[in-house]
């Protein structure tokens, strides 16, 4: 607890006061934000994996690991590519998204819809396999999901900010003070950084998936 409040910049002793928190919430408001959309939309999707059936499920492996069958068949490369093209999806998205002005209310979406995702992957485990099926979360695909989706809500909140300086520029007459090449390439940037550590968090995922995915019996 002591390095959460000397991490936030609050002096010891002293208590968060209102001042202390409008100035955390301005630094840090908007990856705040995306924090509480994706925990909503994990605890949504955790309450509608017990409705879900499996053509569903199916439907939204391609996104989340909902389809246990096929991706224990696979190998190690395989596993990787499948965890690598879904977050690929979602972080593209969010980079498309950050360089359209009108991309803000579909960043927000795409947060919640992949706390969705997780929630329901989540869900669908602990309901259909019980505790042999939370072990399997926590040990195997939590550590990478987790690692992406930390990124992911960094990246968003990045993307935010651009697409609202977007739609101020096409409202504004005048020119931008900094170049807009510039700024785009600043941000292309912090996408790149986001793409590496994607890059790793598939890896850990394939990793785990060969370590101890076998040693789970559904």
């Amino acid at each position: 607890m002591k390095g959460i409040v000397l991490s936030l910049g609050i002096p010891r002793g002293r208590r968060l006061h209102l001042p202390d928190l409008r100035l955390l919430l301005r630094r840090h408001g908007v990856v705040l934000l995306f924090a509480a959309l994706l925990l909503t939309g994990l605890v949504l999707g955790a309450a509608c994996a017990r409705r879900a059936d499996a053509q569903t499920l199916r439907s939204l492996d391609f996104l989340f690991t909902t389809n246990l069958d096929a991706r224990l068949s696979q190998g190690t490369f395989g596993t990787f590519c499948a965890c690598f093209a879904s977050d690929f999806i979602f972080l593209f998205s969010a980079y498309l998204l950050g360089t359209a002005a009108w991309g803000i209310p579909f960043l927000l979406a795409l947060v919640c819809f992949k706390g969705f995702g997780t929630g329901v992957t989540a869900g669908y485990l602990c309901l259909t396999h019980g505790v042999s099926g939370a072990g399997f979360y926590l040990l195997v695909l939590l550590p990478g999901t987790f690692l992406f989706c930390s990124v992911l809500i960094r990246f968003c909140a990045d993307s935010f900010g651009f697409s609202r300086r977007m739609f101020r520029l096409s409202l504004s007459r005048q020119s931008p003070a900094l170049s807009l090449r510039e700024e785009l390439l600043r941000f292309s940037a912090r996408f790149l950084t986001a793409l590496c550590v994607t890059f790793a968090a598939s890896l850990l995922d394939a990793l785990l998936w060969t370590l101890f995915a076998g040693t789970f019996h559904f």
